[in-house]
């Protein structure tokens, strides 16, 4: 189910006795615990609402508080954050849970309990048998990252709704820097509608200006500058790096994962996989491989491929001290670009 579907049941009465949210997207999730709170009265609230954390505590208090009635009012609504043992990751510093207390709950719940289990994780482990009976059981919802035609439909959307528009480029520009991230996307559109408010128009020049590059993004760029062997602008970006304190070795691991991010992308659009696909396989955000896809396609393997090498061997020159870090990854480029 996704979230608007999700909205309309609940302001229509549709309810389940237990849902499951899956996916990390902020803006979604906040508009999903809004309309979960709106279905009851502020005074309801006070008296029938909890949210529990299940890295602190005990399931067995969650289902204390779902089984209870509700003390004046037609229902309780109770919110579950990171239930972390959906996840195959070894969390840290975190209560034991026993998992059967909630595997039995959801196989009988409270009719007048609404418990709605808040998994923000990248992915969730299906062999377990909580996540099986969940799935099987709860209604689950979507809040999750939108892509594609569906995020840039949203997107302009939004923009109507205020009364401004965003052109194609300045669009596709804000996708690629946010890497589809539609709660960054939110947070940046408020200050480029400031920016256009006497145009009410988004141009590519406003998101240039308005919407900052992550890192890997600017290494990307100084990756770029090195296959295409302009030096200086290469230089020129390195400086930028060391002035703002960025050590090379973080440089360098940046640089390792883009070079192998190219390498797989060569190798498995030979295969005939499409951007979405390999996006899938590798289990990264379509953006990123939709950023790489183009010039992947345009470079020769063998360059690639002896750049990575030299890339790892500069890593190992650089953490077992072998010389000084800058200068070494000095003489990288010189010998790339």
């Amino acid at each position: 189910m996704k979230v608007t579907e999700l909205k309309n049941n609940l302001k229509q009465g549709n309810l389940s006795n237990v849902y499951l949210i899956t996916g990390k997207e902020q803006v979604f999730i906040k508009e999903i615990q809004k309309s979960f709170k709106e279905i009851m009265s502020a005074e309801e609230r006070e008296m029938n609402f909890s949210n529990f954390d299940l890295e602190e505590v005990s399931i067995a208090d969650l289902i204390n508080e779902a089984i209870s009635a509700p003390f004046f009012g037609e229902r309780r609504l109770v919110f579950a954050q990171h239930p972390y043992f959906l996840t195959g990751e070894r969390a840290k510093n975190v209560i034991e849970q026993n998992v059967d207390l909630l595997i039995k709950y959801i196989q009988d719940p409270t009719p007048s309990t609404i418990l709605v289990i808040f998994a923000s994780y990248d992915k969730l482990d299906a062999r377990k048998k909580i996540t099986k009976q969940l799935k099987k059981l709860a209604t689950v919802v979507d809040a999750g990252q939108m892509e594609g035609s569906a995020l840039n439909r949203t997107i302009k959307a939004d923009l109507n709704k205020a009364g401004y528009e965003i052109d194609p480029d300045a669009l596709e520009l804000l996708v690629n820097k946010t890497k589809g991230n539609y709660s960054l996307i939110t947070n940046q559109l408020a200050k480029l509608k400031l920016y256009s408010l006497q145009t009410k128009k988004i141009d590519q020049t406003a998101v240039n200006e308005l919407v900052p590059q992550s890192l890997e993004d600017n290494v990307f760029d100084l990756t770029t500058q090195i296959l295409n062997k302009n030096i200086y602008k290469a230089e020129e970006l390195y400086d930028q790096f060391l002035l703002q304190k960025i050590d090379p070795i973080l440089l360098v691991a940046i640089i390792i994962s883009q070079l192998r991010l190219l390498i797989q992308i060569q190798i498995l659009s030979e295969k005939g996989l499409s951007e979405g696909t390999i996006a899938k396989n590798l289990r990264l955000n379509p953006y990123r491989v939709k950023y790489s896809y183009r010039q992947a396609k345009a470079l020769n393997r063998k360059r690639l491929q002896v750049m990575y090498s030299d890339c790892v061997n500069l890593d190992y020159q650089i953490k077992s001290g072998q010389g000084d870090k800058e200068l070494l990854f000095d003489l990288f480029i010189a010998k790339h670009a």
